[in-house]
C-alpha cells in the first residue's frame, strides 16, 4: 500500500488508542490470574492480536463485550501447535518467560524481521531458572521445554532490552516462592520495567526493588480484576508533533505523568519551540517555528522517527545521541529514517550511536517505511508539514494503529492512495 501525503492544515483532537504496552502486560497478568478479569480500553492491533491469540491456544478465556475485553485465566497448558506472535517483540519474549514455567514442550513462532532482534540473554536467563530453550534464527522457531518450580533465581543482562527483565517479572507469582532477578549490567528503559511492576500490582502481585536487584516475594498467584489501560504517549506522538508542524492537535486519554517512557515527547517539543498545553487527560500541541534541540533518546528510543521527523522541518541541525538500540526494532530505524530523509533532500550525518540532522530544507519525495509502523508515521507528519511525500508500505501501521491515515485525515491532512 502506497500513500500520498499533501501539505495540510492539521487541526482538532484525536482519542488515541490504548497503550500497546500495558494492554499486553495486563492480558499477561489476567490470563495467569485464576478468574475472569475485564480490561477497559485495550488497543486492538496486530501486537495486541497476537498476545491474545497466543493466551487463547494456552487454555485463557478470551472474548470481547460491549468493548471491553474479558479475559478467564488460571490454568495454563501447552498448546500442541506453535504460537504465532507475529512481529511483536513483547508477546515473544513475554510468552517465553511463561511457557518456561509450563511443565512440557512450548514452540513459539515470530516473524523474520522478529527473529533478527535480540534474544539471547532472555534464553540464558530460562536456562538458568530450569528450562530448556533452542531458538533457530532461520526459522524464527523457539522450542521451551518448560517446568514449574517452586522458587527461581536468575541474572540476566539489562543492556540490551528491558523486555527481558519484564518477561521474567510477570512470571514471578508462578513461583510458589518467590523470583529473584539480579542484573549483570545497567537497566535501559527503566520505565519500561517500572510499568510492569505497576501493572503487576494491579493484579496483587508486588515486587521489591532495592540494589541488588527484583525480587517477587511469595504471595500466592495473580487476582483478577479491572483494568483500565490509558491512553498510549508512542501512538499520540505522532499526532503531537503534527500539531507541532502543521497547525493544532488535542490528543486525549493522555496523562503527563504517565510512567510510559514516551511521555517525554512533552519536553521534547517545548525544547524545539513548539506551544505545548497539558490538562487534565488531554495534551494540546500548536505550531510554532520550530528550532533545532539536542536530545538523548536512550530512555525513549521509540521516538527516535518522530523527533526525526521534527528535525527535518526545524531550523538549524537536531542532534540525537543514544540511538544505538533503534537498529534492532521492527527496522533499522537509524539506516530508514536517514535514507528516507535523504530522499526528501534532508541532510543527515550518522555515527553509531548518534544522528545530527540539518533541518528546514525538507521537499516532497518517495520514500519506504521500511515495513515499520513508526517510521510510517514519521514521515506522514513531514508529508504533512512540506507536501508531496509518498510512503511505499504504508499498512505496517496496522502493527500498533491501524486507524492512523484515517485519523491523520479526519485532522485534515491530505492523505491520497497512490497507484
Amino acid at each position: 500500500m502506497r500513500v500520498r501525503i499533501g501539505r495540510s492544515d492539521a487541526r482538532g483532537s484525536v482519542r488515541v488508542p490504548g497503550s500497546k504496552s500495558y494492554t499486553i502486560r495486563a492480558a499477561l497478568c489476567a490470563g495467569m490470574a485464576v478468574g475472569e478479569s475485564v480490561i477497559a480500553g485495550a488497543l486492538r492491533s496486530d501486537d495486541t492480536a497476537a498476545v491474545l491469540d497466543c493466551l487463547s491456544r494456552l487454555g485463557v478465556g478470551v472474548r470481547e463485550v460491549d468493548g471491553t475485553l474479558r479475559v478467564r485465566g488460571g490454568v495454563l497448558q501447552c498448546a500442541g501447535d506453535p504460537l504465532w506472535c507475529r512481529e511483536s517483540g513483547a508477546t515473544f519474549r513475554f510468552m517465553a518467560a511463561l511457557a518456561a514455567t509450563m511443565p512440557g514442550v512450548t514452540r513459539l513462532r515470530c516473524a523474520p524481521s522478529l527473529a533478527r532482534r535480540p534474544m539471547q540473554p532472555l534464553l540464558d536467563a530460562l536456562r538458568r531458572l530450569g528450562a530448556a530453550a533452542d531458538f533457530d534464527v532461520l526459522t524464527g522457531t523457539l522450542v521451551v521445554r518448560g517446568e514449574r518450580r517452586r522458587f527461581g533465581h536468575a541474572v540476566i543482562r539489562g543492556d540490551v532490552s528491558s523486555q527481558f527483565l519484564s518477561a521474567l517479572l510477570l512470571t514471578g507469582p508462578r513461583y510458589d516462592d518467590g523470583l529473584r532477578i539480579e542484573l549483570s549490567s545497567p537497566l535501559v528503559s527503566e520505565r519500561y520495567a517500572a510499568m510492569t511492576i505497576e501493572c503487576m500490582r494491579r493484579f496483587g502481585a508486588e515486587v521489591v526493588v532495592s540494589d541488588g536487584g527484583y525480587v517477587y516475594e511469595a504471595g500466592g498467584p495473580y487476582r483478577p480484576t479491572r483494568y483500565v489501560v490509558e491512553g498510549d504517549w508512542s501512538g499520540a506522538a505522532a499526532f503531537l508533533a503534527l500539531g507541532a508542524a502543521c497547525g493544532e492537535v488535542a490528543a486525549v486519554e493522555l496523562h503527563p505523568d504517565s510512567l510510559q517512557a514516551d511521555a517525554a515527547m512533552i519536553d521534547l517539543l517545548e525544547r524545539m519551540g513548539a506551544v505545548v498545553e497539558c490538562e487534565a487527560g488531554q495534551v494540546t500541541v500548536c505550531r510554532s517555528s520550530l528550532v533545532a534541540c539536542d536530545a538523548r533518546l536512550s530512555e525513549a528510543i521509540d521516538l527516535l522517527p518522530v523527533v526525526c521527523a521534527l528535525g527535518a522541518v526545524a531550523r538549524g541541525t537536531t542532534v540525537l545521541t543514544g540511538i544505538a538500540r533503534a537498529r534492532d526494532k521492527e527496522s533499522d530505524r537509524v539506516a530508514a529514517m536517514a535514507e528516507g530523509l535523504a530522499h526528501l533532500g534532508v541532510p543527515v550525518d550518522v555515527t553509531e550511536n548518534e544522528m545530527q540532522i540539518r533541518g528546514g530544507m525538507a521537499h516532497g519525495g518517495e520514500v519506504s517505511s521500511a515495513g515499520d509502523h513508526r517510521i510510517a508515521m514519521a514521515f506522514g507528519v513531514i508529508g504533512a508539514a512540506v507536501g508531496d511525500v509518498v510512503i511505499d508500505g504504508a499498512e505496517c501501521v496496522s502493527k500498533t494503529y491501524p486507524s492512523f491515515w484515517q485519523t491523520l485525515s479526519d485532522l485534515g491532512v491530505e492523505v491520497m492512495p497512490d497507484e
